[in-house]
C-alpha cells in the first residue's frame, strides 16, 4: 500500500452522507428481518420484499455513492503489478455470475462456539438466511443457513438462546410437505434451554459460522 493511502481523511459532510446511506440500508434490512422472522413459512415473501426493496429504493446506486465518497480519497497510482491499492485489495473478491451463483460455493462448516448468546438480526437473501449472533465473549458471529426452504420465529430478535439443535419442528414440517420435498433438508432450532420450545427454526441444507 502506498504511504499516502495508509491514512485517508473524509470531509465531515461527505462522511455523514455516506453514513446516512448505510444507515438507511442497514436499518431497513434489519426491520425487514425482524418483521419476517415472526411470520412462519414466509421465506418467498421475504425474498421478494428484499428484492423489491433493493430495486425500488435504488440500493445499488446508494452503495455506489458510498463507494465513490471513500474511493476518491485514495491515490490511484499503479504499482508494479499494474494495479492501484484499491484494485489490489479487491482482486480476490468472487462475484455472482449467472452460470456460477454464489450459493453453489462449497460451504465448509467452521466449528465456532454458538451457545449461550443473543440473536441480533435476521436477514434473508436469495438462497441464504443470515443470523447475526453475539456470544458470551461479545463476539459477533454470522450464521449462514444455506438454501433455506422455510423458517419461523417467536420474538426471535434480541432473544437469548442456549444453542442450535438439529430437531424436527412437527408443525413446520407438516406445512412443508405441501410445498416441497424436504428429505435433503434439516431443521435447526434455536432454544433457550435443552427442553424449551424453539423460538426460531430454520429448515435448510446446512449452515456455516464465521466471525464478523
Amino acid at each position: 500500500m502506498l504511504k499516502q493511502n495508509r491514512e485517508i481523511a473524509l470531509a465531515g459532510e461527505e462522511a455523514l452522507d455516506a453514513l446516512k446511506e448505510i444507515e438507511f440500508i442497514l436499518i431497513s434490512l434489519h426491520k425487514m428481518g425482524s418483521y419476517y422472522a415472526e411470520k412462519p413459512g414466509a421465506l418467498e415473501e421475504y425474498q421478494k420484499a428484499t428484492t423489491d426493496f433493493i430495486d425500488e429504493f435504488s440500493v445499488t446506486q446508494r452503495l455506489a455513492k458510498v463507494r465513490a465518497i471513500i474511493s476518491k480519497q485514495f491515490d490511484d497510482s499503479l504499482g508494479d503489478d499494474d494495479m492501484d491499492d484499491i484494485e489490489r485489495h479487491l482482486s480476490n473478491l468472487k462475484f455472482w455470475k449467472p452460470d456460477q451463483p454464489l450459493n453453489k460455493i462449497n460451504h465448509d462448516i467452521e466449528l465456532l462456539e454458538i451457545s449461550n448468546g443473543t440473536i441480533q438480526q435476521v436477514t434473508c437473501k436469495l438462497n441464504e438466511l443470515l443470523v447475526v449472533y453475539t456470544n458470551q465473549q461479545d463476539e459477533f458471529l454470522l450464521i449462514t443457513f444455506h438454501n433455506p426452504v422455510a423458517f419461523k420465529g417467536i420474538s426471535a430478535i434480541g432473544a437469548k438462546v442456549r444453542n442450535i439443535y438439529e430437531e424436527i419442528d412437527p408443525n413446520l414440517s407438516q406445512n412443508l410437505k405441501h410445498i416441497t420435498p424436504v428429505q435433503d433438508w434439516r431443521s435447526y432450532c434455536f432454544k433457550t434451554s435443552n427442553d424449551s420450545e424453539s423460538i426460531f427454526t430454520v429448515v435448510a441444507e446446512g449452515y456455516s459460522v464465521e466471525k464478523i
